[in-house]
């Protein structure tokens, strides 16, 4: 998106087969099965507007925020690229309340104090959208208190330093805060970002939202149960054992063949017919993509919640990315094991093991090692460069695109496409 060359026409993924719309993208298939079916709007929208979630503290899934994807503008670009930037959101929001916002779960939107001093928020207003904006001044205060007198809903930033906040904080439904930050005694619902770990939710008050890389699987939670023993048997076997041993496994656990069967004849699976039962599935996928499927139930589980299926879905995002990677130039040892290292990237937190563990008891070769435990390798820069997708860091972002001799929009729109083709694992897993 900042370099000058022309976004080309199609783009051709890396690892996993495309398929070519009649659109100028391309739709990944998620494990190798190609379909003609055209791209719908709802999907274009989403290569632009992502929904980032928002978590109760029973991982139970709350809200969402909308991010704008490939941003253009860094933190402290000049005022007209960052006003291309919240353009391009709110297009995407506009676009969305056309459409009829779905579903019940508010929806946090992030806006300047310019845009709050405009029309905007009043013509976009909705019923499940939070305005989260910085105060600053008394100004922007009035502002502010005007437009939710006039029914709209915001979440001002409050720290330490901004007394104008502090000062008003009871005017307000919801405040943003940043987990090192010590819970403020208010009656706000506080939406709580920069969440590492597990602990950090039990210093805040029950019904605080949270948000930030403990949910995406940068990180691990404490305790380990059986269930997540026998995810991580079904993990070893799926990447290292024979079909006929992955079958038997699921003869063993006939209570995880519904999810194997729903996985399999879903959009992932792409089975050009519904597989009749958990045996038939295994056997119509063929070996390589009936490890997949086995692995991504591997991490969610018997009984998915909303946030492991977001793990899930984050995994395959990451394992679809770094396999497109390869075929955009990206050195690595091969498309497959790029693939594997994605989506084992989130193993840790999903099964409740450090890094060192699941490599021992997965028996991972030293390329997938390298890149899992934060050493230099090839793999291990396109894992961070996936990192840095998710969160819009565009600087990083940038950085690898000049050492990959990739231009950054392909990087942007290989992202984009894994994302597209990875949420309809959501619906597979419900």
């Amino acid at each position: 998106m900042t370099s000058d060359d022309p976004i080309p026409p199609r783009i051709v993924g890396g690892g996993i087969n495309t398929s070519e719309s009649k659109q100028p993208v391309v739709i990944t298939q998620m494990l190798g099965i190609a379909s003609d079916q055209p791209v719908r709007e709802e999907a274009l929208r989403a290569r632009f507007l992502s929904f980032d979630p928002l978590f109760d503290a029973a991982s139970n899934l709350v809200a969402h925020q909308l991010v704008l994807r490939g941003r253009i503008a860094t933190a402290d670009a000049p005022p007209e690229l960052q006003q291309m930037d919240e353009d391009m959101l709110l297009t995407g929001l506009y676009s969305l309340i056309q459409g009829g916002l779905t579903g019940t779960l508010p929806l946090l939107v992030g806006i300047s104090t310019e845009v709050m001093f405009s029309d905007i928020p009043k013509q976009l207003n909705h019923r499940q959208l939070i305005w989260c904006v910085d105060i600053d001044n008394e100004q922007h205060l009035a502002r502010a208190l005007a437009l939710q007198d006039a029914g709209l809903t915001f979440c001002p930033t409050l720290n330490r330093n901004n007394a104008v906040v502090q000062d008003s904080a009871s005017a307000w439904r919801y405040l943003s805060c940043h987990a090192d930050d010590t819970p403020p005694a208010v009656s706000a619902r506080l939406v709580v970002d920069g969440v590492r770990h597990a602990h950090t939710q039990a210093n805040w008050p029950a019904n605080a939202w949270f948000k930030g890389s403990f949910f995406s699987g940068d990180t691990q939670p404490a305790d380990n149960t059986h269930e997540q023993a026998v995810q991580l048997d079904l993990l070893a076997i799926a990447l290292r054992q024979s079909l006929d041993t992955l079958t038997q496994f699921f003869r063993l656990n006939p209570d995880m063949q519904p999810r194997l069967l729903a996985i399999a004849n879903s959009q992932v699976g792409g089975l050009s017919r519904p597989a009749e039962s958990a045996a038939h599935a295994l056997i119509m996928l063929g070996p390589q993509r009936a490890s997949r499927v086995a692995a991504l139930l591997a991490l969610t589980g018997i009984h998915p919640s909303e946030s492991t299926r977001h793990y899930a879905v984050t995994a395959l995002t990451r394992a679809l990315f770094m396999g497109k990677l390869t075929r955009l130039g990206a050195p690595a040892e091969s498309a497959a094991a790029a693939f594997e290292i994605g989506l084992l990237s989130i193993a840790p937190h999903a099964l409740s093991l450090p890094v060192e563990t699941l490599i021992r008891k997965l028996g991972l070769s030293a390329t997938s090692a390298h890149a899992l435990s934060g050493h230099p390798s090839p793999e291990g820069a396109m894992l961070q460069l996936a990192h840095a997708a998710e969160n819009n860091d565009v600087e990083t972002l940038a950085t690898h695109a000049r050492q990959l001799d990739i231009p950054l929009h392909q990087i942007s729109v290989a992202y984009l496409d894994a994302l597209i083709a990875a949420s309809a694992l959501d619906a597979a897993l419900h």
